[in-house]
C-alpha cells in the first residue's frame, strides 16, 4: 500500500454530518449522538482494509531450512524503529478521539493470550478537512490473544486496545521512533506532531462510540 507524504499536522475538523449510521444510535444530549459498533471477529480478510493480521495465515510462508515457519508482514517506517511494552487498562469500550501516522506500520502484538477490542477506520491520504474518516466506516475487531495486527500507514485507530477483562491487556508494540518522540515531546509541551493526525468526533461532529456486543464474542 502506497505510504501517504509527510502531512501538515493539526487537529482535523469536518462539519456535522447529515446521513445516519448504520445500527443503533442514542442521544445523550441534544448535541451528542452515541453511535454503536458491534464487534467482529478478526481474519486476515475483513482486516485487510485495515491492515494485516500477525500470525499464521495461508501465505506462502519463508524457508530457512530447519524446523520453522516464518511468516512476512509488510512492516514499514521511516527512520528507526521503536519497540515498546504497552499495558492498556481496563475501561469501558466507549471513546470519541481516533488518530492516523502517516509515517509507520504500527503494530500490536497481545502478550500472555490477552483478549481485547481494536477500533480502526480505513486510511485516508490528504490533508484537507474533509478526509476525517466517516463514523459510519468505524469497525470493531476483536482480537483473541493468538495474533497480532499490524496497522496501515494512515489508517484511523482508537487510542486504547480495549481489554476485554480487568484488570489489563499486555502488547509488544512496533511504532515508529520519530512517531513516539513526537507524541511524547506533545504531551510534555504541546508540540503538535507533524507525524500524526488527531480527530475529535465529540467536539467535530456531536458524535461518540459505544462497542456493543450481540453476538457473544466478548462473553
Amino acid at each position: 500500500m502506497p505510504s501517504p507524504s509527510r502531512l501538515p499536522s493539526r487537529t482535523l475538523s469536518a462539519r456535522r454530518p447529515t446521513p445516519t449510521f448504520p445500527g443503533s444510535s442514542i442521544r445523550i444530549d441534544p448535541m451528542t449522538e452515541v453511535v454503536k459498533i458491534v464487534v467482529e471477529p478478526l481474519s486476515p480478510e475483513t482486516f485487510a482494509p485495515f491492515g494485516e493480521v500477525v500470525g499464521p495465515t495461508t501465505a506462502e510462508t519463508v524457508s530457512l531450512g530447519h524446523d520453522v515457519q516464518l511468516w512476512r508482514n509488510a512492516f514499514g517506517v521511516d527512520g528507526g524503529i521503536e519497540l515498546m511494552f504497552g499495558r492498556y487498562l481496563h475501561k469501558p469500550m466507549r471513546f470519541h478521539r481516533m488518530e492516523r501516522h502517516l509515517a509507520v506500520t504500527q503494530s500490536f502484538l497481545p502478550l500472555d493470550g490477552c483478549r481485547s477490542v481494536m477500533v480502526v477506520a480505513p486510511p485516508s491520504d490528504g490533508p484537507d478537512s474533509g478526509d476525517v474518516p466517516s463514523p459510519g466506516g468505524v469497525r470493531a475487531f476483536h482480537l483473541d490473544g493468538s495474533r497480532g495486527v499490524m496497522l496501515w500507514r494512515g489508517t484511523w485507530h482508537a487510542l486504547d486496545r480495549f481489554p476485554v477483562s480487568p484488570p489489563h491487556a499486555d502488547f509488544a508494540f512496533l511504532t515508529g521512533r520519530d512517531t513516539q518522540a513526537e507524541l511524547e515531546r506533545q504531551a510534555t509541551d504541546g508540540t503538535p506532531p507533524q507525524l500524526t493526525h488527531l480527530v475529535d468526533f465529540r467536539e467535530r461532529m456531536g458524535v461518540e462510540f459505544q462497542v456493543c456486543d450481540p453476538r457473544g464474542l466478548l462473553g
